[in-house]
């Protein structure tokens, strides 16, 4: 059974969605915030480049969910290596934190 979160992700065209279905889609209490924070100070007229907007960042998220699982399954079935279009910035992160 999907999460809230890939239900609404596969409900199918942008007419679907709902402001209270975009709401429950975003995985984040801080993200829900903003969207709703955003939808009762934006004008009418921008409602719905503000409701694609979040749509996007859904559909986004979504797709970086599914890349995570496959470099997960990847991992997991290579010893922890990462695939070869990948480059492993750990350190560089470790030394710019340092600094």
């Amino acid at each position: 059974m999907p999460t809230i979160f890939e239900a609404v992700v596969i409900m199918g065209s942008d007419d679907d969605w709902t402001p209270d279905s975009i709401a429950h889609a975003l995985p984040d209490a801080g993200m829900r915030m903003e969207f709703l924070r955003q939808l009762n100070t934006t004008p009418l007229s921008g409602l719905a480049a503000l409701g694609k907007k979040w749509v996007k960042v859904i559909t986004d998220l979504e797709g970086a969910v599914e890349r995570g699982r496959a470099l997960h399954a990847h991992q997991q079935q290579h010893g922890g290596q990462l695939p070869p279009q990948y480059t492993d910035v750990t350190e560089l992160i470790v030394e710019n934190r340092a600094a």
